[in-house]
C-alpha cells in the first residue's frame, strides 16, 4: 500500500487514468511473487471500516493491477480490466459492505469523471483528482489544463442527466453534488461534463448551505 502514493507523485504521472498501468508495471517489475496472497488477505480479513477512502481505493487497484498481470496477453496489451474481473471487484463491495450504512468507497474518494464534449471531436473522458471543497471554477481550470483547451473562458461545467442539462455556478462544489446524488433513496444517472458554452448564464444556486444548483 505504501506503493501507491509513490506512482501517484512520479514524474510521469498525468493523472488518475494513468494509474493503474503504471501501478501494474511497477508490481510486474517486482519479484514478490506472495502479493498477490496477501492482497486477497487483505481485502477478506480487514475491517469494513477501513476499506473506504485512500486505503480502499489503493487495495481495489492491486487487485486490479494483479488480476491484469495474471491475465496478460502481449497481443492485447489491456490497459482495462476485464469484465470478469471487474464483476468480481463488485461482488465483493457488496458482499464486504453489506452491512454497512456508509457510502461506497467511490462515494468518497477524490476522484471526479469528466467529459469534454466538442462539437467537432466528440467526447473525451478523464478521472480527475478533485477534492471535496474544490469549486466548479476551480474543477473548469483543472479540466482546461488537462484537456489542452485553449479557450477555457468560453468553457463551463455542465450536470447532465437523463432530464435535465445545468450549467453549474462557479461558487458550486461539483464533489457535493455527487454526494448529495448518490444519496438519494433512487439516484439517477449523471455525468459531469465540460464544454463550450455559446452564453455563459449561470443558474443561481438553488441551496446556498449546500453549495449546489440542485433543487431538492
Amino acid at each position: 500500500m505504501q506503493l501507491c502514493p509513490v506512482c501517484t507523485t512520479g514524474r510521469m504521472y498525468s493523472g488518475a487514468d494513468d494509474f493503474l498501468p503504471m501501478l501494474t508495471y511497477v508490481l510486474a517489475q517486482c519479484d514478490m511473487p506472495q502479493l498477490d496472497a496477501e492482497i486477497q488477505y487483505m481485502m477478506e480479513l480487514l475491517d469494513p471500516s477501513l476499506l473506504h477512502g485512500e486505503g480502499g481505493y489503493y487495495l481495489t487497484s492491486a487487485y486490479g493491477a494483479m488480476s491484469l498481470i495474471k491475465n496478460f496477453q502481449e497481443e492485447q496489451a489491456a490497459r482495462v480490466l476485464s469484465s470478469e474481473a471487474r464483476n468480481t471487484l463488485h461482488q465483493w463491495h457488496r458482499r464486504r459492505t453489506a452491512q454497512r450504512t456508509m457510502p461506497s468507497v467511490d462515494d468518497f474518494q477524490n476522484y471526479l469523471r469528466v467529459a469534454l464534449h466538442e462539437v467537432d471531436s466528440g467526447c473525451t473522458a478523464k478521472t480527475l483528482l478533485v477534492q471535496p471543497y474544490s469549486t466548479t471554477e476551480e474543477v473548469c481550470s483543472i479540466c482546461a489544463h488537462k484537456f489542452n483547451v485553449p479557450d477555457p473562458e468560453n468553457h463551463a461545467l455542465f450536470l447532465i442527466t437523463e432530464e435535465t442539462s445545468q450549467q453549474l455556478a462557479p461558487d458550486t462544489y461539483p464533489q457535493k453534488i455527487k454526494a448529495e446524488i448518490h444519496s438519494r433513496p433512487q439516484p439517477l444517472p449523471f455525468h459531469f461534463v465540460y464544454r463550450r458554452v455559446p452564453n455563459l448564464n449561470l443558474c443561481v444556486p438553488a441551496d446556498q448551505q449546500n453549495g449546489n444548483c440542485l433543487s431538492n
